[in-house]
């Protein structure tokens, strides 16, 4: 059955006759199970109610028809998120039908046969979709490395927990609802273009789109209107690998635990503070996502009738976000590989500001001989000040985009900044200060040590109070006067300590032997002070300077 052109149609109507293709350049599948729960909510009280559900607009683009099927091919160009859902809820529902002939036909109607989906999306997840409908128990999901995969693998295991302990009459019931009763607007366009001129104007006027979707958008909007189409290409095949990219990060930092919140407008904004020169008279350090967006579609339209330059500028745009892109992605998956990357991305973990300038050295092949600088820098400024000074590094990461910097160039500016928020001076003075509950506390502490433990270990560490924080004791007696609770913050008061072993407010010597079964050599050695003689403030005091002076020459800026 043929897609009306314009109009409201059923879902069992969309999928009867037709098989559908989600092309590479389109986003991966994404619903979180926030958004599969809703879903499956919105339908329920829709049944409950005696309702139809109507969940939106889609637009197809048709397409010709490979071999003898006699199935009508879509290409989808909004709503694939919708439609995979729903698929992939259908066949939850289908293998529940104990009747293994209806079952058969409901799975022609509406799933297709194996390695003949009426859904498919291009690419690996295609494969993985295939695999989810008919060879789901076969999955190890800890094997699953796509963030869209993960996703795809969660809905079924979602809509399967939904549905258990259905009879085959509630099973029939939501077949029959998904199949007559929930209403779509459809838009079948003729062109690629066409759709892509319709997708960016509804998508314009408020609906809640992601950010690289919109840029997406807006781009083939311009090249589709004032160039022809010439670039729609370049535009599909560019967001496919930014877009892969983005998800690769994503799967990255959630296992090595890395970069804290990240999303789309993370990975937008930080190539945009990197690329000044792509923004010469809107570049701002300030600017927010949705200001960043403007200002592009502000220069679009500024060139939209001077095709070269618009033609230029696109290219341009297109190919620095894909290579800034793929090179974020690779320095983030590094991290799992290279052992110079684990301290300072992992233990210390660099903050989100430095990351644009991270890449474009990555992309230099710059970063290796300048990580310890910015380590230094991490420690010094981000961390035991505490600051988080943008303006100089965004700067600086536009300069390493622009012009070949040299690594004596960029580290004469990187030294510069340090100086400018944090010189050996400053470093000294923040280092002798009440430190307890500062960032750098425990990787300053951990190197000291020396131990290099491993990441799991690392994370098991708490800083410890030599002289407790709550003493149940009175701390004169160990030669402290009356600003204990200024003394006790202090660094030589402070080791590292195993989470379970960190307890009780006893006084040194009736912690030796907790100390004693520490892994933390430091801690060793001190139990081992406190077992040979009286252990009062002044010994305390003799580490917090032996501890300064080693912060000094490790994290040094020359």
């Amino acid at each position: 059955m043929s897609i009306s052109k314009s109009q409201t149609e059923k879902i069992g109507s969309i999928f009867k006759g037709n098989k559908f293709i989600i092309p590479t350049y389109q986003r991966k599948y994404s619903w979180t199970d926030d958004e599969i729960t809703d879903l499956w909510q919105d339908i329920e009280e829709s049944i409950k109610d005696n309702m139809n559900h109507f969940i939106g607009t889609l637009s197809f683009k048709e397409n010709e028809a490979n071999g003898l099927t006699t199935d009508k091919v879509y290409e989808i160009i909004d709503g694939q998120q919708r439609i995979t859902t729903l698929f992939i809820l259908l066949n939850v529902l289908i293998e529940k039908i104990k009747n293994k002939k209806i079952q058969n036909e409901q799975l022609y109607a509406f799933i297709g046969s194996e390695n003949n989906l009426k859904l498919h999306p291009l690419g690996s997840d295609g494969e993985f979709l295939n695999k989810i409908i008919f060879h789901f128990e076969k999955i190890k999901p800890e094997l699953i490395n796509k963030r869209s995969q993960k996703y795809m693998y969660s809905a079924k295991n979602i809509f399967s927990s939904f549905v258990k302990g259905f009879t085959e009459a509630e099973i029939e019931k939501r077949i029959i609802f998904i199949r007559d009763r929930i209403d779509v607007l459809v838009f079948n366009v003729e062109s690629q273009e066409q759709a892509v001129k319709m997708f960016s104007i509804i998508n314009d006027r408020g609906l809640p789109l992601r950010i690289l979707d919109k840029t997406k958008s807006i781009l083939m909007l311009y090249s589709t209107i004032h160039l022809k189409g010439k670039l729609n290409d370049t535009i599909n095949s560019s967001f496919e690998k930014i877009f892969d990219s983005y998800d690769d990060i994503l799967v990255f930092i959630e296992k090595l635990n890395v970069l804290g919140r990240f999303d789309e407008n993370t990975i937008f904004t930080h190539h945009y503070y990197s690329s000044r020169r792509l923004f010469p008279s809107t570049w701002s350090n300030r600017d927010g996502a949705d200001t960043i967006f403007d200002n592009l579609k502000l220069h679009c339209e500024e060139i939209k009738n001077k095709s070269k330059d618009l033609n230029h500028y696109i290219s341009e745009y297109l190919k620095d976000f894909e290579i800034f892109s793929i090179a974020y992605s690779n320095v983030i998956k590094d991290i799992s590989i290279k052992n110079n990357f684990q301290k300072p991305f992992r233990y210390l973990g660099f903050t989100a500001t430095l990351y644009p300038l991270i890449v474009r050295l990555y992309i230099g092949n710059k970063l290796d001989k300048l990580l310890k600088l910015l380590e230094t820098i991490e420690v010094r400024v981000y961390k035991l000040k505490g600051t988080n000074p943008i303006a100089d590094m965004y700067w600086l990461s536009s300069e390493v985009a622009e012009n070949d910097l040299t690594i004596d160039e960029i580290k004469e500016h990187l030294i510069n900044f340090c100086e400018k928020f944090m010189n050996d001076h400053s470093f000294r003075n923040y280092l002798n200060e009440d430190i307890y509950g500062n960032h750098a506390v425990k990787y300053i502490l951990s190197e000291y040590n020396n131990d290099n433990p491993n990441i799991d270990d690392y994370s098991k560490l708490t800083v410890e109070h030599i002289f407790s924080e709550k003493p149940n004791y009175d701390p004169s007696s160990y030669g402290f006067n009356e600003d204990y609770d200024y003394e006790k913050n202090r660094l030589g008061n402070l080791t590292l300590l195993e989470q379970e072993l960190n307890k009780g407010n006893d006084p040194p010597k009736n912690k030796v032997k907790i100390y004693l079964k520490s892994a933390v050599s430091n801690t060793l050695n001190i139990a081992g002070e406190i077992q040979n003689g009286n252990y009062t403030k002044e010994n305390v005091d003799i580490r917090r300077k032996e501890i300064i002076e080693y912060c000094v020459k490790r994290f040094k800026l020359k």
